[in-house]
């Protein structure tokens, strides 16, 4: 074969390869650029790229939609089917896209008003995109659309049809696997534009420390970002107001939430209540970022950068003041020119550090009793003999073990105050009589400690609620103020009335657990309102200061404990078996705190050796 001929043939099997891979990267389509027609796979596509995908998938489908939420990867935590409840008529998509900074929302705005019907705009910024104005990245999963960006259409579509094939081959493999897993290649839903979170916002929240074991992320240090585009992203957003007005665009802003470890990015706060006052001068925003009451609780991020769905509905929830929506106080703010000075000073001041720092650390047990019995036949697992409690006490305080009050650890918490070396908190729950006639004289007799939680509505009550039905007597408020004034006892809160079994004979609400199909806000009223009547009759009565709560059945959620937190209480207790880690500095740890029971079947020097052995662990 001639040269002529084997370069001919060389040519032409290039060109055919060519034309091959042209061919293969527009039937499979991996980030959506050419409509992604054949596979019809938009979710893989946007989870590739969605400032890419998301454009042309909307090209096809923009009619659907008239309202846009703009932002980085936060954004995605406020649902359009919460905002087209809220603004009524709206039909809301979202830009979600990833590490985007004020350039790339500006061009995506542009972009959307000049192409597609735009009623209304949010515009999601958070902290993040301080550090950088028109980045401009080579990765193909960050680039915005060359219709977005204004980059040259024929190269942009040259860029797609030429990709190495191994993106194509990627989206075949998954496509072929997603039977298995369908979420593994579904992150992102396309209808919305917003990620799955079904699987993230179906992990159990209500358990911090096995939140924090499966969520190894929160222990990782976060990099640094220096405020360097202050001027930029201000200027961009006064080019964005002034064109969605020109058009009649209704042009809201929003800031996200922030874990208080993300804050730590930010080594000049100051520079961040400069840019902050530089946001106000141009336009009114809705303001929940900074140091506010759910910054340190990770239950409420995914990770240090992302806050919960939860979060965004209770964003939503404040902007439009649903009362069905639980808000704790003092997280949200319409920040407008006149405020926004001493509100950036507010959320930007770094919280001083609880004396103590968060350093120290102590293993401290709390027992739990009931009721105390004469009859042997009646004691159960949380009915004892008085001898049994008396013993128990005895064989503690013979093997150095100090009681004490839960103000106790408040006070090393909050303020740094030394714990006795082997503390012990010892509870009752409900608040029977027998407490008064058996425990607290076993108690002032040895100079002990003990907390009683009672329950409102039973406090000298011999019958049940106004009926005949015989009940095991509870104290009087005379007798529980008789042992508060002696020093040996504490009087807190066990609700006043919800600790109810609901059962087919007494159907009611279980505990303090929500009703099915109740909201937030509905939810957090009724809580508050029990609470807080318990509360003030303890007050009243007693005297003492009211900041702990006994779980009804020792059950609880995440909203309960945030309701709580709102309403001011510092310490709840659950029923969950075990020893406390309490930590300076972490007023978390004093919350859903374990009990061990001390039943009939223990004997006193193996309650003692048990409390002993898990304080060595």
């Amino acid at each position: 074969m001639s040269f002529r001929k084997w370069m001919l043939t060389f040519l032409a099997g290039m060109f055919g390869a060519a034309l091959l891979l042209c061919a293969f990267n527009v039937l499979v389509d991996p980030f959506g650029v050419f409509g992604d027609k054949v596979l019809q796979w938009h979710s893989y596509n946007m989870v590739n790229n969605p400032r890419t995908a998301k454009i042309a998938y909307l090209d096809q489908y923009h009619d659907r939609y008239d309202s846009y939420v703009i932002g980085g990867s936060k954004s995605s935590s406020l649902p359009p089917e919460l905002l087209n409840k809220y603004y009524g008529d709206a039909r809301f998509y979202s830009m979600m896209m990833y590490g985007g900074d004020f350039d790339d929302y500006e061009k995506t705005l542009y972009y959307l008003a000049n192409h597609y019907e735009v009623k209304n705009i949010i515009l999601h910024i958070s902290m993040f995109e301080v550090g950088r104005f028109g980045y401009d990245s080579a990765d193909v999963k960050e680039e915005l659309h060359a219709k977005v960006s204004g980059a040259s259409l024929p190269l942009f579509y040259l860029k797609y049809l030429t990709l190495h094939p191994r993106y194509g081959i990627d989206k075949l493999q998954g496509y072929a696997e997603r039977r298995i897993d369908a979420f593994a290649y579904s992150q992102i839903i396309p209808e919305t534009g917003v990620y799955n979170k079904t699987r993230r916002d179906a992990e159990n929240v209500n358990d911090l420390d096995a939140y924090l074991a499966a969520n190894p992320q929160f222990s990782e240090k976060l990099y640094q970002i220096p405020p360097r585009a202050i001027d930029e992203n201000v200027a961009s957003l006064r080019r964005m107001k002034a064109f969605c007005e020109e058009r009649g665009i209704d042009f809201r802003v929003v800031t996200g939430a922030t874990y208080y470890a993300e804050l730590e990015r930010y080594s000049d706060l100051n520079a961040l209540k400069t840019y902050w006052k530089k946001l106000a001068e141009v336009t009114d925003f809705w303001d929940f970022s900074g140091y506010t009451p759910v910054s340190f609780d990770p239950r409420h991020y995914y990770d240090p950068s992302h806050y919960r769905n939860s979060l965004g509905e209770m964003m939503l929830g404040y902007m439009f003041d649903d009362p069905d929506v639980f808000v704790p106080e003092g997280f949200g703010h319409l920040t407008t020119r006149d405020n926004v000075e001493e509100h950036a000073e507010r959320i930007f001041t770094r919280p001083p550090k609880l004396a103590g720092g968060a350093n120290g650390e102590k293993k401290v047990p709390i027992l739990m009793y009931h009721h105390l019995v004469t009859d042997p036949e009646l004691e159960n697992a949380s009915s004892i003999s008085p001898d049994k409690f008396a013993a128990d006490m005895r064989a503690l305080k013979e093997a150095g073990f100090t009681t004490i009050f839960l103000s106790d650890l408040v006070d090393y918490v909050y303020e740094g105050k030394a714990l006795p070396d082997k503390p012990v908190a010892v509870t009752f729950d409900d608040g029977y009589l027998s407490n008064y006639e058996f425990a607290y004289p076993v108690l002032a007799e040895l100079d002990m400690k003990a907390t009683i939680s009672v329950i409102g509505w039973s406090v000298g009550e011999t019958k049940y609620k106004g009926t005949d039905r015989d009940i095991i007597p509870h104290f009087t408020w005379e007798q529980a103020r008789e042992m508060v004034e002696s020093g040996h006892i504490d009087i807190q809160n066990h609700t006043y009335d919800m600790h109810n079994p609901n059962t087919p004979e007494e159907p009611s609400r279980r505990g303090v657990l929500p009703e099915p199909g109740e909201s937030s806000g509905a939810y957090a009223r009724a809580l508050a309102e029990d609470v807080l009547r318990n509360e003030r009759n303890i007050e009243r009565h007693v005297g003492n200061d009211v900041f702990a709560l006994a779980y009804p059945y020792g059950e609880y959620t995440f909203l309960s404990e945030l309701v709580l937190q709102d309403l001011g209480y510092k310490v709840t207790l659950s029923t969950r078996n075990g020893i406390n880690t309490i930590r300076q500095g972490d007023p978390l740890s004093l919350f859903a705190l374990k009990r061990i029971n001390a039943g009939p079947d223990i004997p006193s020097a193996e309650l003692v050796q048990t409390l002993e052995r898990l304080i060595a662990q």
